[in-house]
């Protein structure tokens, strides 16, 4: 279950080495348990040449990497495999590698959905052909094995699977020429864990790993709760299909934003029992929200079962002990009763608090609006 740190969350497109290595030594000397070092989108010289690093990173992607791994952690890279920007070398040289229109020339993405949020239009990678697929197999191989890359988030996974277009094998399916293509990445990241982000989700069972089940999430109350409600209703598939990814935890945001807000997304990405990646600039982080990003670590991989489907009420058995999870979802004060089944020693998990022996049921009274508490149970 892969715990770690993203990039893009703090620097977005922008991301330089010079940021990496600031947070790289953070990490090593403060969180080791963040094993994981992800860089995001923006090392890469085009959308679609994976292997290039852009003049903009400020340092060569394969050294950086390498620099992480001296440290005793964990490469780990993004990669949007089944894109490419117009002016890519990959899409220039190889034109013929992606999906056509119907006059035999390459499809522009945004004639039949969305063009991409950067550097578009995109074109879409053909899964189904078979250099295309020598090509995939060979960035990932390069990464794993050359790069010492353990770990791969991919994004607009979609695409590979775009609608509107015609693929080299014309009677190959959307979904086939998708899984064609996962199939050439997996086989050149071996043993390396791969997520699927912006991916057709079904289509996507036995070949990712893991799977981001949420948007993306934002510096905002409004996105940490639409975050919540789109991950729990896919607990169930943790541990069952691949390992959920609520996106990463974020703990600092703008003045307006709450210590309860906060509370409330810690508390829902422990819920999850999925992936715990900090999106954050790490050393931006108080003394105190670091402590509670450690508390999140590692991940228990497992997911809360909840009371119904308010989803006020969260429990997260582990053995020895019962996490209850519990959220005020509005803006007012609210009262809480979270029934017991023995008696148990209760303690809030995040600060700390002895809460005493009770049996029964446990009431929490007034608790303050856009707020959670995570609770520990030990009978």
């Amino acid at each position: 279950m892969p715990a770690g740190w993203c990039s893009w969350y703090c620097f977005g497109p922008t991301v330089t080495a010079r940021q990496v290595g600031r947070n790289l030594d953070f990490i090593a000397g403060t969180l080791p348990a963040l094993r994981y070092v992800q860089i995001d989108d923006g090392y890469q010289a085009a959308m679609g040449d994976w292997l290039d690093t852009g003049k903009a990173f400020g340092g060569g992607i394969r050294e950086v990497l390498g620099q992480i791994r001296e440290k005793g952690l964990e490469p780990a890279i993004w990669v949007a495999p089944f894109i490419a920007e117009e002016k890519s070398r990959v899409f220039q040289e190889h034109p013929d590698w992606f999906i056509m229109d119907g006059e035999g020339k390459p499809l522009r993405s945004d004639l039949v959905t969305f063009g991409g949020w950067r550097n578009g239009p995109w074109y879409a990678v053909d899964g189904t052909h078979p250099e295309a697929q020598k090509h995939l197999e060979t960035v990932f191989r390069t990464m794993r094995e050359e790069w010492g890359c353990t770990y791969f988030k991919l994004d607009a996974n979609f695409w590979g699977a775009m609608h509107g277009g015609r693929f080299h094998d014309p009677k190959a399916t959307r979904v086939e020429a998708y899984r064609r293509g996962m199939e050439a990445v997996l086989r050149g990241a071996g043993d390396g864990f791969v997520l699927g982000c912006n991916h057709p989700l079904w289509p996507s069972l036995g070949v990712v790993h893991g799977a981001r089940v949420s948007n993306d999430v934002g510096r905002s109350w409004e996105s940490f709760t639409g975050i919540a409600r789109e991950v729990f209703h896919r607990n169930w598939q943790n541990g069952r299909l691949w390992w959920n990814d609520p996106d990463c935890v974020l703990l600092y945001g703008s003045r307006k934003m709450t210590d309860g807000e906060f509370l409330f997304h810690a508390t829902a990405v422990y819920a999850s029992g999925g992936m715990t990646l900090s999106g954050d600039d790490l050393p931006r982080l108080t003394p105190e929200r670091l402590e509670m990003l450690r508390k999140l670590l590692p991940p228990t991989g497992v997911a809360a079962r909840f009371d119904d489907d308010s989803f006020r009420v969260g429990r997260v058995a582990l053995g020895d002990k019962t996490m209850i999870c519990v959220f005020n979802w509005g803006d007012a004060p609210q009262s809480a009763t979270v029934g017991l089944a023995q008696k148990t020693r209760v303690k809030d998990y995040w600060t700390g608090e002895d809460l005493g022996e009770r049996e029964g049921a446990l009431e929490l009274k007034d608790m303050p609006g856009r707020s959670g508490r995570l609770l520990e149970c030990v009978p």
